[in-house]
């Protein structure tokens, strides 16, 4: 070969090496998995006694576990409006489970724009409108399209076995990706339903008290005091937990015989903390559950209520209040090759709102980060450090006057403005989780700082809702 002609071939390999080197690489898949009412410890691999839970527990091995991750909201809808459109759920006038998102861009409309495929398979609760092509979701399955009726169990798979079914054949139409996926499940919401072979894996199960946290004996003591069994409580909350593990271990089998399980980024996680036996009891302030109990059998729902077993840990609190055990969920990500295995990160604080711009950043899609309220976290994601914030925490329920919260940094301040005889608190997040120590005494210009912060942020907000009730029973 002549000297120019061997240059120029050298050349052009090179070059043919570069554009090689530099093609970006493969837009992930995305499956997202969350649970409903699920506590921060209701698996095995964030420290429940009992819980088998053994697909869950994998994905955490495989992927990083999170022990600072917050739900925006206090209650279902308000938790998956953070999810859906990274804007706190107190910014909307009228209750998105009611009224939609408005104008708001949602992460399943931002990636469909890029090329993704998008389904969502399961509870809904995010708007009037569920058919497809509402919010950018190419196929929204029948439950949802039905206003959320649950199909029930035929005795042999979980009571959200068919959402997984849907799921599973959605990851068959689209293996060629990318896509992305709401598998959103019904357990561990009221009313727990779990078929009796799966109840039966818990026969020998008989709770010792000593395990858990104080806060979860308080829980037991309630139990007791209203004539309910602990452990038959127990098992049943465990075996409603145990199937849906076994759906999720489902999903991820199809997804590894599809071969995609090295491009799909799996997060776990749920939508905000355990649901509180006390939400039946006769001396409940919330007249509405009081008619709904005595609509529906009185001492049969309140013993049903009783299944509640959802474990918090050491966190103080459950759904609706923001205390840690209400807004505090597990949040696992699973990304082989990029998300490290076998990693606990308990130093990033990571919020629900994070969800959209951290998966715009790594899919590579454009957004203007002021326009939304939470943060790109991917590089606490893919291991390249602790996240630290740069937005405060913030919840408040909607209505003008509700009680308001924020965390920053270490502190967390809850607010209380109705007039229910409850005062201010501030806790040091760091050193005392279990929120046990009121500091305002102690810290008063810290107090000062942050009621200002929350005040300016509540000031911001609509000056009237839309009355709505919630569906979330």
């Amino acid at each position: 070969m002549k000297p120019v002609a061997l240059a120029l071939s050298v050349l052009l390999l090179a070059s043919l090496a570069s554009l090689h080197a530099a093609a970006p690489p493969a837009k992930p898949n995305v499956i997202f998995i969350l649970a409903d009412d699920s506590g921060f410890a209701d698996f095995g691999c964030y420290g429940h006694p009992y819980a088998r839970t053994p697909n869950i527990d994998r994905l955490a091995a495989e992927g990083t576990r999170f022990t600072q991750f917050y739900a925006t909201g206090v209650t279902c809808c308000p938790a998956r409006t953070g999810l859906m459109t990274s804007w706190l759920p107190a910014r909307y006038s009228t209750y998105p489970a009611n009224g939609g998102f408005a104008d708001r861009v949602t992460i399943t409309e931002l990636l469909h724009k890029n090329g993704y495929a998008t389904g969502h398979f399961g509870k809904w609760h995010m708007g009037p409108e569920a058919k497809n092509g509402t919010y950018g979701i190419d196929t929204v399955g029948a439950e949802a399209e039905e206003g959320g009726r649950k199909k029930r169990s035929d005795g042999h798979g979980s009571r959200d076995a068919h959402i997984y079914d849907d799921a599973i054949t959605f990851l068959e139409q689209h293996r060629s990706g990318p896509f992305y996926l709401n598998v959103w499940s019904h357990i561990s919401h009221h009313t727990i339903a779990p078929p009796p072979r799966y109840v039966d894996r818990f026969k020998d199960v008989v709770v010792d008290e000593s395990k858990f946290s104080a806060a979860m004996r308080e829980k037991f003591a309630i139990c007791r005091a209203r004539g309910g069994d602990v452990s038959e409580h127990m098992r049943r909350y465990l075996a409603d937990i145990n199937s849906m593990d076994d759906d999720i271990g489902r999903l991820l089998k199809r997804l590894d015989e599809l071969g995609l399980r090295d491009n799909t980024i799996v997060v776990f996680s749920s939508d905000q903390g355990p649901a509180d036996i006390r939400a039946s009891s006769e001396d409940d302030p919330d007249k509405k559950r009081k008619r709904a109990k005595t609509k529906a059998g009185g001492k049969e729902v309140e013993y049903a209520r009783l299944d509640a077993m959802g474990y918090a840990g050491e966190f103080r609190g459950g759904k609706h209040g923001m205390f840690e055990g209400g807004v505090r969920v597990p949040w696992i990500v699973r990304w082989p090759g990029h998300v490290p295995a076998q990693r606990v990160d308990d130093k990033s604080v990571l919020s629900g709102a994070d969800w959209l711009p951290t998966l715009c950043a790594i899919t590579g899609v454009t957004i203007n980060a002021n326009d939304f309220d939470g943060e790109d976290t991917s590089a606490a994601w893919l291991g390249q450090g602790a996240h630290v914030r740069t937005k405060p925490l913030l919840w408040k329920t909607s209505a003008v006057g509700s009680d308001a919260c924020i965390r920053e940094g270490r502190w967390k301040l809850i607010r209380p403005t109705r007039k229910n005889g409850a005062e201010v608190a501030l806790y040091d997040i760091g050193s005392d989780p279990g929120e046990k120590h009121n500091l305002v005494s102690q810290h008063p210009d810290v107090v000062k700082n942050l009621s200002a912060r929350l005040a300016a942020w509540v000031a911001n907000l609509p000056k009237t809702y839309i009355k709505t009730d919630d569906p979330d029973k």
